[in-house]
């Protein structure tokens, strides 16, 4: 290939190169019998079953397990656009102030913090939203 061939054409080239060496390597990962073995020594995981909310369980068989009846389950997650605009500091007012990271929070706590509560950008820009 010559300095004068363009870049997109450079780039479709070496795609195509690419693409007509998977071929070949998936013949050898056959020939070599390296589909679907295991190479390591890692032993394998059994997945525990999820914990049961509300309820302590002992581990010793003596005692019975209890329930409180204080404990109680979140409410479930909506998906309305009201979820999104609410502050994630408060929780209660509206978003209506933005960052240069892009995160949005209220104007009375994005006022008062230093770094963005999402991603822990120092805030450098404040930007009030109508």
């Amino acid at each position: 290939m010559g300095k004068n061939i363009d870049a997109g054409r450079k780039e479709a080239e070496f795609a195509v190169s690419a693409l007509m060496e998977i071929p070949s390597q998936y013949k050898a990962t056959l020939a070599l019998g390296l589909l679907g073995r295991r190479t390591g020594n890692c032993p394998n995981k059994i997945a525990r079953q999820p914990p049961i909310s509300g309820c302590n369980r002992s581990v010793s068989k003596s005692s019975k397990s209890s329930c409180s009846s204080s404990v109680t389950s979140a409410p479930p997650m909506s998906t309305g656009s009201n979820e999104s605009q609410v502050c994630p500091i408060c929780l209660v007012k509206t978003k209506n102030m933005a960052f240069n990271c892009g995160h949005q929070t209220c104007d009375e706590c994005g006022e008062a913090i230093q770094t963005c509560p999402i991603c822990r950008v120092s805030i450098a820009v404040r930007i009030k939203l109508y």
